[in-house]
């Protein structure tokens, strides 16, 4: 009985793991991991600019320094010669949310900067949108990371949800 339990708890942990594949001519490999990507609808009465306001606003107040943005829709403009719906990517980071992630695990680094995007669909809809981390990914963090990445991924939540509402 104790010889199939463990090989059960074997067999579940190597389920719940990163699948990782190589490429043996270029040497690169690839970790396949879960994502989630979490989107919220900006209010009606909210401004494109409301809205970038209040999610900077709920970042500093996270504790989480406003460290980028790329105004994507501008770079389109340039390119086309045409006007192009609204669309900027924000970055933020937690220096030391980072550091703890990135000694757990090196390949952290593929979630960082933090990054939120506001964005106009074809029918003027202003979105909120973020790539999430699955909380298994968090979960395997050792405790002092996974704590500090859980109350990142909290304040991303909330920071959506302001920006989305206008909220100062």
């Amino acid at each position: 009985m104790k010889t199939i339990q463990i090989i059960f708890t074997l067999l579940l942990a190597s389920l719940m793991q990163p699948s990782v594949a190589a490429d043996p001519k270029s040497g690169i490999s690839y970790t396949n991991v879960k994502l989630q990507i979490a989107r919220i609808q900006v209010q009606g009465g909210v401004s494109f600019d409301d809205a970038v306001e209040s999610l900077k606003l709920r970042a500093n107040q996270h504790n989480l320094k406003f460290v980028g943005a790329n105004p994507l829709y501008k770079e389109i403009e340039a390119l086309t010669g045409k006007p192009a719906k609204r669309m900027e990517i924000f970055n933020f980071c937690d220096g030391l949310t980072a550091n703890k992630m990135l000694t757990a695990d090196p390949m952290m680094i593929a979630f960082m900067p933090c990054r939120i995007a506001l964005v106009e669909d074809a029918q003027n809809k202003r979105w909120v949108v973020s790539m999430m981390m699955d909380m298994k990914l968090i979960k395997a963090l050792p405790a002092d990371a996974r704590s500090s990445a859980e109350r990142v991924m909290a304040a991303m939540k909330d920071m959506m949800v302001a920006a989305s509402r206008g909220d100062l």
